[in-house]
């Protein structure tokens, strides 16, 4: 079993806000706690596909995805995991592009069902299989709220103007969530569950790591 941990959340779910807590948590039992932001944000290929979100097909920003996620897991996550001591908290892995292709093909009305894309490639060993899953879900309400007040940036204001989008992608990963072993689904607009939360994923941390 690897030392990774993957956060999955619709955009303003809290995911950013509960590794920084439970980083901290930790930290302070012994383990190294690293953070990894994830696809599009260390490879070039990465930055240009956050300049396609909204201009080019969408057959062509998720091989554009994998590809950023496939480098991220050989050039990042791996070297990371090398430290027995360390948990790598990776927000977003594979799911958050499934479950927004998925959605995207119900809002078009078509078939875009990518799951057994990132499966073959878990089974390949091309990614990475999460120790544990942790589904950050509020209610949609929170969300809506939240990204009301949230940044300009290409894939909120797309939700903004798509409301019935965000809804679909929503749904999609709550499903998701439901259905996936080794999963921790936390309501991020509850403190009670958060607390709840980051104390199981401790145990499980302590049991297994």
């Amino acid at each position: 079993m690897n030392n990774l941990i993957v956060f999955e959340g619709i955009c303003c779910s809290g995911k950013t806000t509960l590794c920084e807590k439970l980083s901290e948590k930790i930290n302070a039992v012994g383990y190294q706690s690293i953070y990894n932001h994830g696809a599009m944000t260390y490879t070039d290929i990465g930055m240009e596909f956050k300049q396609l979100l909204g201009k080019r097909d969408t057959t062509i920003t998720t091989l554009y995805f994998f590809t950023d996620l496939i480098l991220n897991t050989k050039n990042i996550i791996r070297p990371q995991l090398a430290n027995t001591n360390s948990i790598v908290l990776q927000d977003r892995y594979y799911d958050a592009i499934t479950t927004y292709i998925n959605a995207y093909g119900k809002y078009c009305n078509k078939d875009y069902n990518i799951y057994r894309i990132s499966d073959v490639l878990v089974e390949n060993d091309v990614l990475l299989k999460p120790a544990l899953n942790i589904f950050c879900i509020p209610p949609y309400e929170t969300i809506i709220e939240r990204m009301e007040k949230s940044k300009s940036s290409p894939v909120h204001d797309f939700y903004r103007e798509h409301p019935k989008f965000l809804r679909l992608v929503y749904d999609e990963l709550e499903k998701r969530a439901k259905e996936t072993a080794n999963s921790i689904i936390i309501d991020t607009s509850s403190v009670k569950s958060v607390n709840n939360g980051i104390e199981m994923i401790l145990n499980f941390i302590k049991a297994n790591c």
